[in-house]
């Protein structure tokens, strides 16, 4: 029961090490993209945010031990991602005041890149924590 307890430790502080660099990469990729770094990669540069937001925001949450936020990986995944989509889709939105003067742009490889970004994050959760996918049952 130690053991076992302790590898949920381990697997947590390195959810918790994973999410906070995932996070922490979004900064030099928006100031490249502030910058106009990016030559040929720009489309990487666009989406880079949306690779890196909903996994590290999965790994953040998955390596948290409060109570309110310990669900399922599966639960959880289907959390940041309706917390990632939302955003994306709250770009269409009309902005108020001052807001109407920063400049976002919808885009649907963002929304992919999300949607992609949250599976992979699932799978590596999984894996790391040594859960199997969900089977479905043949039935009686």
């Amino acid at each position: 029961m130690r053991d076992e307890t302790s590898e949920r430790n381990r697997a947590a502080k390195f959810h918790g090490w994973l999410g906070a660099a995932l996070l922490l990469l979004i900064i030099p990729v928006k100031a490249a993209r502030w910058l106009g770094i990016g030559g040929s990669s720009d489309f990487l540069v666009g989406i880079a945010p949306s690779l890196l937001g909903p996994a590290g925001l999965l790994f953040l949450l998955l390596s948290a031990k409060a109570r309110l936020t310990r669900r399922s990986v599966p639960r959880t995944t289907l959390l940041v991602l309706a917390i990632a989509l939302g955003l994306e889709f709250a770009q269409l939105l009309p902005r108020p005041g001052i807001l109407a003067k920063v400049r976002y742009t919808f885009d649907w490889w963002d929304v992919v890149a999300s949607v992609l970004s949250a599976c992979v994050a699932y799978i590596v959760a999984l894996v790391t924590t040594e859960q199997r996918l969900p089977r479905r049952d043949a039935g009686p």
